[in-house]
């Protein structure tokens, strides 16, 4: 996942497309048939699953795996183990983030909880745009899509696809790297370099559900104002 040219710099060789060439109207029309083909048999085999999905909190898809979680904006990089479930993740950093090494985000009570683990302490703050998992293939102010190949990356067979997004009232490009069969985002990388999101070690398995719970004997750093 980790040759001159664009191309060659994002995919390490490995592509069977140039990815700053435009797609042939043949592989363009595969792969819309296929998804087409993919989207139809959804609707009409499995509806009631989709619906299901339509409604839960922001959209978020039932997953269980856990992974090795690298951003990269700029100069920062930020390590961490995740663990996800539904819509339940747990971050341990491998360095502290906002003073904690481990944050668990519910989206089903709409919280995170910051575990100080060196002060015995958690806070529980609203979900941050940072703590946020992206779980789906679909990017949020996506425009457009259209695949470059097929490349395997991490263990699993995965489409290369240059996604078009609408971003401060501009347009942005990235290349994503989704596996064929849960159709979970591996890899994503801005077309400029300068930002990017990779799972490595990438284990798709159930989940207990005890990681997304509090651990004992944790006081709470940010109590409610006592009651007049």
């Amino acid at each position: 996942m980790r040759g001159k040219g664009t191309g060659s710099a994002v995919c390490g060789g490995a592509c069977p497309l140039t990815l700053e060439g435009k797609l042939s109207h043949a592989v363009k029309a595969s792969y819309m048939g296929k998804r087409g083909r993919r989207e139809q048999s959804q609707w009409f085999l499995g509806w009631p699953a989709a619906f299901v999905l339509a409604v839960m909190a922001d959209d978020v898809m039932a997953l269980d795996f856990s992974a090795e979680r690298i951003v990269k904006s700029g100069k920062s990089v930020v390590t961490a183990h995740i663990n996800a479930k539904d819509d339940r993740w747990r971050f341990e950093f491998a360095q502290p983030q906002e003073g904690a090494s481990i944050i668990i985000v519910r989206m089903d009570l709409r919280s995170s909880w910051l575990i100080l683990s060196k002060r015995r302490q958690y806070l529980e703050v609203p979900i941050a745009r940072d703590h946020r998992l992206a779980v789906t293939e679909t990017m949020e102010g996506e425009v457009s899509r259209e695949l470059v190949g097929d490349q395997t990356l991490n263990g699993y067979p995965t489409e290369l696809v240059e996604v078009t997004v609408s971003e401060l009232g501009g347009e942005r490009r990235y290349y994503q790297w989704v596996t064929k069969v849960q159709r979970f985002p591996v890899k994503t990388v801005s077309k400029e370099g300068s930002w990017s999101e990779e799972f490595q070690r990438l284990i798709f398995t159930e989940q207990s559900p005890f990681l997304f719970e509090l651990p004992r004997r944790l006081d709470w750093a940010n109590p409610p104002p006592p009651q007049q």
